[in-house]
């Protein structure tokens, strides 16, 4: 019998096996969801609704001509391919009948649960003498890549949340997936989830288990305001080393410069320096208590280590929750050669390369080291995190990445270095093994997502 699928999806109807229908992100957090953890309401515009989009309005035609004439190594003709793409999607209007069921489901998002039971006149009427929610859409694809596709926050009416679900499925073709596409025949399916949006001034990562070593450790990481200075790697957070007893076992508290937050006025997510706060603890230990003992939960839920993206307002709550294998590290020792900078290291492997050219040395990451990804020998930045999109797309390729204050100010374009990600030094030249050891090595390098055994 062929499953009939919907195009509105709640979160109370998904699991970790709907996947293929809502994305991974989506159906990972209705899981949590369903077994009570702190995960906002929402529902979810399915994979079947993009693609029919795409489908009825003959964009996918359009999509595979551009693609089969693509040069893959052309990052002008990529970028190029994904800004027609995404024009072709905002030229056309979701049908009617998806508009109708989405702007419908948006209402209800503002209404608690239990009233959704009560006649339509009721309900009505208590939806007439209600504001429109804000909302925070999230892209949700099958195969979650970090750092890919936007969140947009503080959506508030109709007509900006189907210009914020254009822009999520517009994503989809980014210069990244384009290439995946093109390359490997990966086919971005990618779904919507629209989520009540909650307020908070604390945010943060969790990594349930350490990924630059084998002890039994969890890493805790945190800022102030929205969680995205610290996903996208613009921020220096606050670091928490929690061991296996839920017990804090060092911490580093970090200079965070910036925060997001919401102007009153406007509902906008604004960008807001941070002066007096810089060096401020953002959690307290209750916090930091709970947190632990949160991810802890999940790890045992899915028994594999988990990266969990959450925040703090009048109460905890989870906005992503991602799957991961831990590496196996084999030589931790320094190399032999002079130190031109120190810091941490976010992905544990050691390669060599040429600033600026084959090693990516930047204040902050950004998208350029996604659209380089094949060819990077390594990543050196001022500001950083473990739990940044742009670290563990480094961990999942195998690329050395270095947090390191200064690090533009000492390391010039052209110049040779070894950029040793288990250590977080980087050294001038080709540095080699103090001694005749075999090179680091990673035996397993697949971060992220896995969806093939649900």
């Amino acid at each position: 019998m062929i499953e009939v699928i919907e195009n509105i999806i709640w979160l109370k109807d998904l699991n970790k096996s709907k996947v293929d229908i809502a994305g991974a992100k989506a159906a990972y957090l209705a899981d949590l969801y369903n077994k009570n953890f702190p995960v906002a309401n929402g529902f979810v515009i399915s994979i079947e609704a993009f693609n029919e989009f795409l489908k009825s309005n003959n964009i996918d035609r359009d999509i595979k001509k551009l693609v089969d004439g693509l040069d893959a190594e052309n990052h002008e003709n990529i970028t190029r391919a994904f800004e027609i793409i995404r024009e072709k999607i905002f030229r056309y209007n979701i049908s009617s009948v998806l508009s109708s069921e989405i702007l419908e489901a948006y209402e209800n998002l503002n209404v608690n649960e239990e009233l959704l039971r009560v006649s339509s006149d009721v309900l009505n009427l208590i939806k007439r003498g209600r504001s429109n929610a804000l909302a925070a859409v999230r892209s949700s694809s099958v195969f979650d890549v970090p750092g890919i596709c936007n969140n947009y926050l503080n959506i508030i009416g109709g007509k900006n949340l189907l210009n914020a679900i254009k822009e999520s499925w517009s994503s989809a073709y980014n210069p990244y997936n384009l290439v995946r596409l093109k390359k490997e025949n990966i086919n971005p399916s990618i779904a919507v989830l629209v989520q009540k949006m909650v307020d908070v001034n604390k945010s943060g990562v969790v990594l349930s288990s350490n990924p630059m070593n084998r002890e039994r450790e969890m890493v805790i990481e945190a800022g102030f305001g929205l969680g995205q200075t610290l996903t996208r790697g613009e921020i220096t957070p606050d670091r928490h080393i929690i061991d296996g007893n839920l017990s804090i076992k060092n911490e580093i508290i970090g200079k965070k410069k910036l925060k997001l937050i919401r102007d009153l006025n406007t509902n906008e997510t604004v960008r807001k320096k941070i002066v007096d706060e810089q060096q401020k603890k953002v959690l307290d230990k209750f916090e930091i208590g709970n947190i632990a003992n949160m991810a802890d939960k999940i790890e045992k839920i899915y028994n594999k280590p988990v990266i969990v993206e959450f925040g703090l307002g009048k109460k905890m709550e989870i906005f992503h929750v991602r799957l991961f294998n831990l590496p196996e590290i084999i030589d931790k020792d320094s190399l032999k050669g002079e130190v031109l900078i120190e810091g941490t290291g976010a992905s544990p492997k050691i390669n060599s390369g040429v600033v600026n050219q084959t090693v990516f040395v930047n204040d902050v990451a950004d998208s350029r080291i996604i659209e380089n990804l094949d060819n990077l020998k390594g990543v050196v930045v001022n500001e950083g995190s473990l739990g940044s999109c742009f670290a563990i797309l480094c961990r999942q390729h195998g690329i050395p990445f270095v947090i390191a204050e200064d690090s533009t100010a000492i390391l010039n374009s052209g110049l040779i270095v070894t950029v040793d990600g288990v250590n977080g030094k980087v050294y001038k030249g080709e540095a080699k093994q103090r001694e005749e050891k075999e090179e680091v090595k990673i035996i397993d390098n697949t971060y992220g997502f896995e969806v093939l055994d649900l």
